[in-house]
């Protein structure tokens, strides 16, 4: 019992470091910048190709689909999930991406996840990344990622780059734009 408590606090002291690190009023450093990015990417795939965990123990009903209980530790209903976004993206990219979910849904207080993600490209590489700091309110990381002709990956047929801007808001830092990189 005391290892467990001393792990879950452990867990927790983590948990609030990362988001501290999310949130953090002064200039992050590039390994805080990556940290961020790291998370928002988990974030943003809870909606793409990655949703939350489910048990399968509950089903709800929406008329349109079946969603199934999500059994993840830390968000338990739609206001939660909502905060995680909040918490690495911008008010209004939250926003954006949270109305234009099907994906989730509450019922009885508890969160709901349909079984409808997406498939991941599989011509697509690894991405690799890059940091600039136009000013002192906005770091943009640069994701380039290889896109070859064959699954195996050996012929290469370009190469994407997509900018994810990282600003200073009021809340903290947090990305303005994002997508998926799968």
């Amino acid at each position: 019992m005391k290892k467990f408590r001393t792990l879950m606090l452990t867990a927790l002291a983590l948990l609030m470091g990362a988001m501290t690190a999310f949130a953090s009023p002064e200039n992050p450093t590039n390994e805080e910048v990556m940290t961020a990015l790291s998370r928002a990417t988990t974030v943003f795939e809870w909606f793409e190709h990655d949703p939350l965990p489910t048990d399968g123990k509950e089903r709800f009903d929406s008329g349109y689909m079946l969603y199934y209980s999500v059994s993840d530790p830390t968000i338990h209903n739609m206001l939660e999930l909502k905060a995680a976004v909040h918490d690495i993206f911008t008010d209004s990219l939250a926003s954006f991406i949270i109305s234009g979910n099907k994906m989730y849904r509450q019922s009885d207080n508890k969160l709901f996840v349909a079984p409808a993600a997406k498939k991941a490209n599989p011509l697509r590489g690894t991405p690799t990344y890059s940091l600039s700091r136009p000013s002192s309110d906005r770091i943009v990381v640069t994701a380039k990622t290889p896109v070859y002709a064959d699954k195996a990956h050996k012929t290469l047929v370009k190469t994407e780059s997509v900018d994810f801007p990282y600003v200073k808001t009021a809340k903290g830092w947090r990305f303005s734009y994002f997508e998926s990189l799968k």
